[in-house]
């Protein structure tokens, strides 16, 4: 059985252990079980992490779409310790998108990863953009909590997921004006990059009271950076 399928099942079942977790205390009303929550979800990002170190050591091949999903899934487990949650919703609803990206990792043609079949280096600017889409996963989750609860929350990880994003555009747009004297080549990637920051960016600039519309935008530039992210 490849290491992947193991590391992806074992952070799969924690991160539904959490959701578990987090529904029940907030229905039960058990103090200090959101500390539980969180240590599951670092434990969680943890074991993701170290599938991805694991699985890229056996055969270099850190192109295969499970494993992109494994890494955004990991940074989309580790919680913010300084976050404070208002109901169980507001507590499980954040880990929805790392267990989901972790889901389709973990079903994503398992056969295929630890074969070493298809090696192609992956580029710095790929990475970004899949470190880019985990981060943007947290703030996915945020949102949906916004969506569900209208609580306020640290936006951290919308504006780090922001700055990220404006600089591999920025960086794109540098090397396009080097190398064809042009800020845009117009190739599919280049497109679907710029499509999430302009959308990112009407987010930012959405009105702070209009929280769900915010929420909403942020929802589709993520899952945008997703799909650029495991290269489909």
């Amino acid at each position: 059985m490849p290491v992947t399928v193991v590391f992806t099942g074992l952070a799969c079942g924690m991160l539904l252990t959490a959701v578990g977790l987090a529904l029940w205390g907030g229905f039960r009303q058990v103090p200090r079980l959101s500390h539980a929550v969180q240590a599951i979800g670092w434990l969680a990002g943890v074991t993701l992490l170290i599938g991805v170190l694991l699985t890229w050591q056996e055969n270099h091949n850190a192109s295969i779409p499970a494993i992109r999903l494994m890494l955004m899934a990991a940074l989309a487990a580790l919680p913010n310790p300084h976050r404070r949650c208002a109901s169980s919703w507001d507590s499980a609803i954040p880990i929805l998108p790392a267990l989901i990206l972790a889901g389709v990792g973990l079903f994503w043609s398992p056969e295929s990863v630890g074969t070493g079949l298809g090696h192609r280096p992956v580029a710095p600017m790929e990475l970004a953009i899949v470190i880019c889409g985990g981060i943007g996963a947290r703030a996915m989750g945020e949102a949906l909590s916004k969506i569900a609860t209208l609580a306020p929350h640290v936006e951290w990880s919308f504006t780090a997921a922001y700055m990220l994003l404006t600089l591999l555009v920025g960086e794109m747009a540098l090397v396009n004006l080097r190398q064809w004297g042009t800020l845009w080549g117009g190739a599919s990637g280049e497109s679907g990059l710029t499509g999430a920051w302009l959308i990112w960016s009407a987010a930012w600039l959405a009105p702070r009271q209009h929280v769900r519309l915010r929420a909403a935008l942020t929802i589709v530039a993520t899952l945008l950076l997703i799909v650029l992210a495991t290269g489909r």
